[in-house]
């Protein structure tokens, strides 16, 4: 079973609340593109807030989720919906201006239970739990669009720095300039000591059923 990945993300967060929030990274940032074609003294790491994540036995375990961990989550996203409005140069090649992708809960969820897991474990790809992988994850969230896109990253400090490594690559750039993608998932963990972080933004479009 995998449902238990954000109840220990939450209770990594309560364990947190111990002492500050370390915001450096310990090790070297990483990042990974999959692409898919079918603190301060003053402890808030406690307050948890309830979110959409869906209906599926998966997702029981991210919502409720730290507030703080879901502020990041949101700061992310209104970074990548500026870039976005904007459009950009990905490599040689200038993208013209996408819509804002629209927040889809189940793929929040599948968001939130890899990055729980890239946090604990050392390393930074698509397989997760249970040798799960972004499709199946998407799929046991109960996502019933096409998944495009996993974006991962590890050890960031905050959302700037994880979108800034991604929009300096060529393929995370496309990625997340991709006009065929309507749908979008976040999701920041970190693990019980926060010397490890895990980013993860799942990109998708509805299926025409």
């Amino acid at each position: 079973m995998i449902t238990p990945t954000g109840a220990r993300a939450t209770a990594a967060a309560r364990r947190q609340c111990a002492g500050p929030l370390p915001w450096r990274p310990v090790r070297a940032p990483r990042f990974v593109l999959a692409a898919l074609f079918a603190a301060p003294a003053a402890c808030v790491i406690d307050e948890l807030d309830d979110y959409d994540v869906g209906d599926a036995p998966l997702c029981e375990a991210a919502s409720p989720w730290p507030s703080e961990y879901g502020d990041l989550e949101d700061d992310l996203l209104a970074r990548i919906q500026t870039v976005r409005r904007q459009g950009r140069t990905c490599g040689d090649v200038r993208l013209n201006p996408a819509a804002a992708p629209t927040v889809a809960p189940e793929l929040r969820c599948a968001a939130r239970v890899h990055a729980t897991f890239i946090a604990e474990n050392g390393g930074v790809g698509h397989d997760g739990y249970d040798d799960t992988t972004p499709l199946s994850r998407a799929a046991l969230a109960g996502y019933r669009g096409s998944l495009r896109y996993e974006l991962v990253a590890r050890d960031f400090v905050g959302p700037g720095a994880t979108l800034g490594a991604w929009l300096e690559d060529e393929g995370h750039c496309s990625a997340l300039l991709s006009r065929a993608v309507v749908d979008i998932g976040i999701g920041h963990s970190r693990t019980g000591e926060g010397d490890a972080t895990g980013w993860v933004v799942l990109l998708g479009e509805p299926r025409d059923d």
